[in-house]
């Protein structure tokens, strides 16, 4: 992962709590020095698996969850809806290898309000940090549903996807 130096301007993070989950330790580590370098998070906590990170978010009631959806992928999927009906719900920002066009529409479908792809730089975790719950979708379109204005998503690849509102 990259680590851009010029990224403690913009909008406040202070005073977050953020829950990173992947399932290898060290990608958690990574992870951990790329939010720490963002911006001063008042806590960030770690989960390895599907069942912990409920958990975990469950007990903690985090600002935000950094995801890897490669659990197998599905697993990381279904995460992501399961965290999208707890209360509070945390902003769901999924970090991944895989940033094919399918795997980015799936996770934004599914409830994640933005997606960064790794490597990821500080600057690019920062943006996607950033996402305010004003911003996020009220509903989630369902699969078999087409959108009724351009999708966000016509650039299969790009280093962080925003969710628009309806």
């Amino acid at each position: 992962m990259r680590e851009d130096h010029d990224v403690h301007g913009g909008g406040d993070l202070g005073d977050v709590r953020v829950v990173a989950v992947d399932s290898r330790g060290e990608r958690r580590q990574v992870i951990r020095r790329l939010l720490e370098h963002s911006f001063q998070p008042e806590e960030i906590a770690e989960a390895d698996s599907r069942t912990a990170a409920i958990e975990l978010v469950g007990r903690c009631r985090p600002d935000v969850v950094v995801l890897e959806i490669q659990m197998p992928l599905e697993v990381g999927l279904d995460t992501i809806d399961t965290l999208g009906r707890m209360s509070p719900r945390p902003r769901i920002v999924v970090c991944s290898f895989r940033h094919d066009a399918a795997t980015v529409t799936a996770a934004i479908d599914r409830g994640a309000d933005a997606y960064v792809a790794k490597p990821a730089g500080s600057a690019e975790l920062r943006a996607a940090l950033a996402v305010t719950p004003a911003e996020r979708a009220v509903r989630h379109r369902p699969p078999n549903e087409r959108p009724v204005s351009p999708s966000p998503l016509r650039n299969p690849e790009p280093a962080v996807e925003m969710k628009a509102t309806p």
